[in-house]
């Protein structure tokens, strides 16, 4: 396929690091930006070999793509202002936004996929790109940026957008256990090491065996005798895992009120 041209609606960490991301890749094709945040939209241009347009008028006739990533509550007043034509595609990084949704405000023969891409992905190799429905196109072009996961439903979806909060909370986590090693000794780096370290090992174990279950693991680590299972008996009597369940209950009702 030709690289298509991506015109991007939004400048703000989410489109940054897809950028970045991308062009790490090697993505090469053309990459515009709406003018709207003019200094946010610059400073992409210059790191990353983007182009500012010169009105969203002239982005929409040049891109073949249309890349959405602003925040809900700026939606309303964004989705008036899109234009495309039947040719060309909406990608679209709003969370809470259905593509019946859209589809109603810009035309129901405009194709619309959604994707929910992590924050990582312009770090770390193979991150997550969610992607709803499946497009080979979309999946060729952004798989440059990381690991295409494809759902059969929308509802799928919803749920992985709601995973990737995980991401979030999880360098708060990380943080908190590394006061904990700073406290008794260790250096920065040491106790980031030591936190990050294991828990990126286990998390890469988990996706390398996905056919093993993860039980079964922490059981046949977590024997009689051993320091792993003196503390996992105190996190299971304590049921740390809960506040996590409770937080991704909240996040899901408040995403389907979004929609």
């Amino acid at each position: 396929m030709n690289l298509p041209t991506i015109g991007f609606i939004g400048t703000g960490d989410f489109s940054a690091y897809l950028i970045a991301a991308l062009r790490r890749g090697g993505f090469g094709g053309r990459i515009l930006l709406s003018p709207y945040s003019r200094v946010k939209a610059e400073r992409l241009a210059a790191t990353h070999g983007c182009i500012v347009a010169e009105d969203d008028a002239r982005m929409f006739a040049e891109a073949d793509w249309i890349l959405l990533a602003v925040r809900p509550e700026q939606l309303a007043n964004t989705l008036p202002n899109l234009t495309l034509r039947p040719e060309q595609v909406l990608i679209s990084a709003v969370a809470g936004a259905t593509i019946a949704e859209l589809q109603a405000a810009i035309g129901k023969d405009i194709s619309v996929v959604r994707i929910m891409p992590s924050s990582y992905i312009d770090t770390i190799d193979r991150g997550l790109v969610p992607i709803y429905p499946a497009s080979d196109d979309v999946a060729v072009v952004l798989g440059t940026a990381g690991r295409i996961v494809t759902f059969e439903t929308e509802d799928q979806f919803e749920l992985a957008m709601v995973g990737a909060c995980l991401a979030g909370w999880i360098y708060s986590f990380i943080a908190t256990l590394e006061s904990w090693f700073l406290e008794r000794g260790l250096t920065s780096a040491q106790a980031r090491l030591v936190v990050a370290g294991n828990i990126a090992g286990a998390a890469g174990y988990a996706l390398a065996r996905e056919e093993v279950s993860l039980d079964i693991v922490s059981d046949g680590i977590a024997t009689e005798g051993t320091f792993t299972k003196l503390g996992l008996d105190h996190l299971a009597a304590r049921q740390a895992p809960l506040p996590w369940l409770e937080a991704l209950d909240i996040v899901f009702r408040r995403l389907n009120l979004l929609t």
